[in-house]
């Protein structure tokens, strides 16, 4: 779902990802595990098309992405949750989770509904609280919220950036979780993760990056038992 070939993206003179090539294939969840500084946050920046790529391919549903403005790709399907969650803040819940989706072309009202009620079930919390500000709910509910409201627009590709960040370990769980189940039921899932050896531990495929090269991938199941890793990412 997601293909790309000796990617290099610069920001100003300054290079910052060096000829990576990866692949997020539908039904899979992908993490890409790295110390910070690593490049991590930029390759998910050029694959959306926020950050243009200097050289490289990147395709997505077997299309290149060149000169495709980032919120086309999202109506496409190639949704993000960026680091922080950037939820908005004065607006309900319910309204956080049907921004994005009224603005997907096809999608009627009872097909909003449907998608609400099945993302009502993932986090039953939101349900609860589907009428208060977004900025009122805590950092945990505020990422259930974020990751929702992406699957509200019925991704074919969903990629997150570090969704553990500042979250109580009980919570982290229960939302790579979801995770796992989603591409289990098909989605293409590629995760940013600082928290290694959770990613590890449910992810299908894993890719190390280090200063903006990827140093080793393979099954994510392999890469946990690596005593390099082991001792870079997991100790």
């Amino acid at each position: 779902m997601i293909s790309i070939e000796n990617l290099q993206t610069s920001i100003g003179a300054v290079e910052i990802l060096h000829d990576i090539s990866l692949d997020v294939p539908a039904g899979k969840l992908v993490c890409v595990i790295g110390a910070n500084g690593a490049g991590k946050t930029t390759l998910l920046r050029s694959i959306s098309n926020v950050l243009p790529a200097k050289a490289g391919e990147i395709r997505f549903d077997g299309q290149s992405v060149r000169g495709i403005a980032p919120h086309l790709l999202a109506r496409r399907g190639l949704v993000q949750v960026p680091q922080g969650r950037q939820i908005i803040p004065d607006l309900s819940v319910l309204d956080n989770l049907t921004i994005g989706a009224t603005r997907i072309a096809g999608l009627g009202e009872a097909e909003i509904a449907e998608s609400l009620e099945r993302e009502f079930t993932r986090f039953p919390v939101l349900r609860e609280r589907r009428s208060i500000p977004g900025g009122s709910l805590s950092g945990g509910e505020q990422q259930m919220l974020a990751l929702s409201r992406a699957l509200m627009m019925r991704p074919k590709a969903l990629m997150l950036d570090e969704p553990s960040l500042g979250l109580a370990p009980q919570i982290v769980k229960s939302i790579l979780q979801s995770l796992r189940t989603l591409a289990n039921d098909g989605l293409a899932v590629l995760l940013i993760e600082q928290l290694a050896f959770l990613a590890l531990d449910i992810a299908d495929d894993a890719y190390v990056l280090q200063r903006g090269r990827l140093v080793m991938s393979g099954p994510a199941a392999e890469l946990r038992h690596d005593r390099s890793v082991i001792e870079s990412y997991l100790s």
